[in-house]
């Protein structure tokens, strides 16, 4: 007799905006904060960028000390994980009493549960064509007499919009990186890779702050602009990530075609 997995991800039903489902999680809930306990909890990099700044740290000391990097064994690219804490694996946010300390700027992933997004992309679409399934855990309470309500409410509620927006673009970058045929990325392109996408204090001292022949190129008042605003900066790292990396390939496996 087989046995049902201990968490699951329901994929007998999309679920687009206008589909509810039920759901509601809050201290009167036993499980309330469980699901802060030994977690793979991969961090974008929007996550890192809010949370560094929550935190009044520099995204190296962020990195440093809140997480670890792995090669993805099916992507081959680095993957930024957070580190669990204690005997228990507890996030390290986590205040047993009062919740998530980091509530306001906690990762896309909190804030999505208890939905996991799929986002569609291809060459031939404009944007992105995204649904949603329920992510099942026998443990979580958060099902029984939960609220019901729209994906689109609960993306309004848990402010998804902009983590949405940020990770689509990651997106692009990961769209490349398939087109390119390129399987496993060597060092220096996985240096390249973290410091574009995930370390934005770093690549700010490297493309605005020491010579850079790329910066040069751009327009004035696209350096000024990611000068003045890091979301436009992180946004500027990861299209660069895509051009120094993935675009001459993508453009040769077209070239093929």
């Amino acid at each position: 007799m087989s046995q049902e997995p201990d968490a699951y991800i329901d994929d007998s039903r999309e679920l687009r905006d206008d589909d509810t489902f039920c759901f509601s999680c809050g201290p009167e809930k036993s499980c309330f904060t469980s699901c802060c306990y030994d977690i793979n909890l991969v961090l974008m990099p929007y996550d890192i960028l809010r949370l560094k700044n929550r935190l009044g740290m520099s995204s190296d000391d962020f990195l440093k000390r809140y997480t670890s990097v792995h090669v993805g064994p099916g992507t081959g690219l680095p993957v930024v994980l957070l580190k669990m804490e204690g005997p228990y694996m507890k996030c390290p946010f986590l205040d047993e009493k009062k919740g998530c300390g980091v509530y306001e700027d906690r990762p896309a992933a909190c804030r999505t549960y208890p939905l996991a997004r799929i986002a569609h992309r291809s060459r031939d679409m404009d944007g992105v064509e995204e649904f949603y399934y329920v992510v099942r855990e026998p443990d979580c309470m958060g099902f029984k007499d939960g609220r019901e309500m729209t994906v689109r409410q609960w993306k309004e509620q848990e402010g998804l919009g902009r983590y949405n927006e940020m990770n689509d673009i990651f997106g692009e970058l990961l769209q490349a990186k398939t087109e390119s045929g390129i399987a496993q990325l060597h060092a220096d392109q996985i240096e390249t890779f973290y410091l574009g996408c995930y370390n934005v204090d770093e690549f700010r001292k490297f493309y605005l702050e020491s010579p850079n022949l790329d910066r040069y190129m751009d327009p004035e008042d696209v350096v000024q602009r990611i000068s003045e605003d890091e979301e436009e900066l992180l946004i500027h790292g990861m299209r660069w990530v895509k051009k120094k990396i993935f675009s001459g390939c993508t453009m040769c496996a077209m070239a093929q075609k």
